[in-house]
């Protein structure tokens, strides 16, 4: 069974034929099942959805308002390939953005809001994860959406999800560099520190580091042949996680 089949399979009933469509599409997008580039053609995905054209064509055009998927020339529909300049872009967005969802969180988050970010951030502690890539990655990503979420401002929270999902698309993490699940625990746990202390100035100026520390890895890893997997790697990679 592939990818896309388990993606299927899991998704099923998400809603009617159209929503259903949608929800696989999305995620099969976001989480590279779908690589930037491929074609998607409404007759083959409806085969392997197993419902009419019709659906799938109202999903498609609802990926393609959200920027993830792209017309070619010719009427084809390809998944939207990031360009090096794009994502640079999308970083130096990140920063700014991530820096003022840290410094909104230590202003508002509130007593639920903190004791779900102690609660990540104790999972994260738990002997052998930070060995796992795959549950590490998940357990940054809950992090950081849940800064987001403790914002309190469904404008940011909107727009760093979106960005988010697009360096999923890309394909990757930045985990997988010597030393760098270590430096993200030591950086959800100064950033949660910071919070508590309803201290904004240095909860943005640690959301800002991160994020450039992640670009500047992000640079190194497209500068650099590939080269075999830290002991970190662990067990594989996560669909999900927000350290790209």
């Amino acid at each position: 069974m592939t990818a896309l089949d388990q993606l299927i399979d899991r998704l099923a009933g998400a809603g009617n034929a159209a929503e259903t469509a949608y929800a696989v599409l999305r995620e099969a997008i976001v989480s590279n099942i779908l690589k930037p580039g491929a074609r998607l053609r409404a007759d083959e995905l409806a085969k392997k959805l197993g419902v009419s054209k019709t659906p799938v064509r109202e999903a498609l055009r609802k990926l393609q308002a959200e920027d993830l998927i792209t017309r070619q020339p010719g009427n084809a529909l390809t998944v939207k390939t990031i360009s090096e300049e794009q994502l640079f872009e999308i970083y130096y967005t990140r920063e700014a953005l991530e820096g003022m969802a840290a410094r909104l969180a230590a202003e508002n988050a509130g007593a639920i809001e903190l004791a779900k970010l102690r609660a990540i951030q104790d999972e994260m502690k738990s002997p052998g994860v930070i060995a796992n890539l795959r549950e590490f990655r998940r357990l940054s990503g809950e992090f950081q959406l849940a800064v987001f979420r403790a914002a309190r401002n469904d404008t940011i929270y909107r727009l760093l999800k979106h960005l988010q999902e697009q360096i999923r698309q890309f394909g990757g993490t930045t985990l997988t560099q010597p030393g760098r699940a270590k430096e993200v625990a030591a950086y959800t746990k100064a950033l949660l520190s910071a919070i508590e202390k309803r201290n904004g100035d240095a909860a943005e100026k640690l959301a800002r580091a991160n994020r450039r520390r992640t670009l500047e890895l992000r640079i190194k890893v497209l500068r650099e042949p590939p080269s075999s997997p830290s002991p970190a790697a662990g067990n594989g990679k996560s669909r999900r996680g927000a350290q790209g």
